[in-house]
């Protein structure tokens, strides 16, 4: 028989060992891949799996008043949370969660994003102890988070200074890096609180423990810690009792506002507004209705202390003296034709505010008795161009600088090029001007500035609600003797025998003033009044505004008197001696 030879089975064999030992290669290099190079990685994972981060949040930062009065300050309130987990998860706990307190509404809808979602805030005790003592057990994921909520002590008195704090809508700041916003977080929308945003809000913390498998806490972590940093106080120029005083002696059935600052600096003492709207409102989660009444309404949430817009009346014709006086048009001796009630230029007849006339009379007596006729005589002479540049040097037309939310409005300053895109320019607009009507408008802020340069010997000042004085800035081309001849007018108005601001006479404070009725198409005339106090070393300038009020000198001038009697009784800076002295002298 005959064999075939033996095959040779070596290479086979050979081949089969390198792929082996191939395959146990690469079993050991990603061995060492798993122990070595991504052990940290996978400890992290671990980690996360099995310890969990619970947010601290940082309470916002306190708001006081000059005098360390809180203004707006922080309250505690419970909130029921759910931990991250699936869908089916979260449907069956907010299932049981709803059946428990029979309440079929909830704040928080489920997302794979975020690691907590809450889903009922600001609740009572009893939704506590429901989901203490009943839920937990069963729904581990289940947590009771203490949260914080803003709360404004004096509601409604500080609502448009303060502004007000809504729940976060813009997505690009919940997901910001460095942000520690999240779903559900209130931020500043308007006000100090949205200005001062970043400074207030301080930076959250997180709080380390561990979880079993099915959600349980166990063993707290401190030593991993971050502790949460509170944001940081703000301290306002603001003086409560001045504010609460203007706030009071507004009327509530007429929409108005006040401002009061400190003449030499600009610190804002008070800034009021009426209508107003409490701002606790838009922080609580059971006064929804109220919300949207006052989020509908198209005059509750203005502030008219910076985007109001008026035409000042005769507050303003202190620009017009002040022009003539510089360009030597009048001095305060000087006198025009009499005023006789009335004065016709061209085929237009202009009213005065007496309708049987004040007679012959110089400046000081023009001011003091608001006669319209004098000033429209004046404003014959000096023309618009003039008339318009001192208006411009006492900040009309331009924001005064205040930083607040929403942004201030300019007012309008018309020019010659105004008129001439609409019903074209005629002399007559000047002699509206002149006395504050026509096309003109302004904000109660920037009337409280113009008073205060007319005050403090010719500076514009810059209004500020917190941190240090800005840097004065000079009214060019105005001499102290201008100044003191308009201020004596001022006091003129207050102390004279037909001065139209005698109602705001205050025993021991010497004031200066200026009254106002403008006329507004569609309603009663507004009432307007300027002033300031003391009048040889002024520490407040004030300017009242009073939507269809009627005579300024007879409805705002009394309210002014209330606000400067408050802030003197605060000061305690009357001068009975200095007052004495002055009321001898004039």
């Amino acid at each position: 028989m005959e064999h075939l030879p033996q095959q040779d089975q070596r290479p086979q064999i050979n081949g089969l060992l390198g792929v082996v030992t191939l395959l146990f290669a690469v079993l050991v290099l990603r061995l060492l891949y798993l122990q070595v190079t991504t052990s940290d990685d996978y400890a992290r994972e671990s980690d996360e799996n099995r310890i969990a981060q619970k947010r601290i949040k940082a309470p916002r930062g306190l708001i006081y008043d000059r005098d360390g009065r809180v203004l707006a300050r922080n309250r505690a309130f419970y909130s029921v949370s759910l931990e991250r987990t699936t869908r089916k998860d979260f449907d069956a706990t907010a299932t049981a969660f709803k059946e428990a307190i029979g309440d079929r509404e909830i704040n928080g809808n489920y997302s794979r994003r975020h690691r907590t979602i809450r889903l009922k805030r600001d609740v009572d005790f009893r939704t506590v102890s429901i989901v203490e003592e009943l839920l937990k057990a069963d729904w581990p994921l289940l947590d009771i988070e203490i949260e914080t909520q803003r709360h404004y002590p004096y509601g409604q008195s500080t609502a448009h200074l303060l502004g007000y704090m809504g729940i976060i809508q813009d997505q690009s700041l919940i997901n910001a890096p460095g942000k520690t916003y999240m779903p559900g977080d209130f931020i500043g929308k308007t006000g100090i609180e949205k200005i001062y945003e970043n400074s207030l809000r301080g930076q959250d913390g997180v709080h380390y423990l561990e979880v079993d498998a099915a959600g349980r806490t166990g063993r707290e972590l401190p030593e991993r810690d971050q502790w949460a940093v509170s944001g940081n106080e703000l301290h306002l120029t603001i003086d409560l009792e001045v504010q609460l005083a203007a706030e009071r002696a507004l009327p509530d059935t007429l929409a108005g506002s006040i401002v009061a600052i400190n003449p030499q600096t600009g610190a804002v003492l008070a800034l009021v507004n009426k209508p107003t709207f409490d701002p606790n409102i838009f922080v609580s989660f059971q006064a929804q209705e109220e919300r949207q009444k006052v989020l509908q309404s198209k005059t509750t949430l203005l502030n008219r202390a910076i985007r109001g817009r008026y035409p000042p009346g005769s507050t303003l014709k202190m620009i017009g003296a002040i022009a003539a006086l510089e360009t030597g048009i009048t001095d305060t001796l000087s006198t025009f034709p009499a005023c006789a009630g009335s004065l016709a230029v061209g085929d237009v007849v202009f009213h005065c505010n007496k309708l049987d006339g004040h007679g012959e009379m110089n400046l000081l007596e023009a001011t003091e008795t608001s006669c319209n006729i004098y000033f429209h005589h004046l404003a014959q002479i000096l023309g618009f161009k003039t008339w318009r540049e001192y208006a411009d040097k006492f900040g009309f037309g331009h924001p005064t600088g205040i930083a607040l939310d929403p942004s201030e409005a300019e007012g309008l300053l018309p020019s010659r090029q105004y008129y001439q895109e609409r019903e074209g320019w005629t002399f007559g607009h000047l002699l509206n001007l002149i006395i504050g009507q026509g096309a003109m408008l302004v904000t109660p802020i920037q009337m409280a500035r113009y008073t205060a340069a007319i005050a403090n010997g010719g500076y514009l000042v810059t209004p500020y609600l917190s941190g240090e004085p800005r840097e004065r800035q000079p009214v060019e081309g105005i001499t102290l003797a201008t100044l003191e001849i308009v201020r004596k007018a001022m006091y003129q108005v207050v102390y004279g025998n037909r001065g139209t601001g005698r109602r705001v006479q205050i025993d021991g404070i010497a004031i200066a003033a200026k009254t106002g009725t403008a006329q507004v198409p569609n309603r009663d005339n507004d009432a307007w009044f300027v002033a300031f106090a003391p009048y040889e070393n002024p520490t407040i300038a004030i300017a009242a505004v009073i939507e269809g009020g009627g005579g300024g000198g007879a409805v705002a001038g009394p309210i002014v008197r209330q606000v400067i009697k408050a802030y003197f009784k605060q000061s305690g800076t009357a001068d009975q001696a200095v007052t004495d002295t002055l009321l001898t002298a004039h």
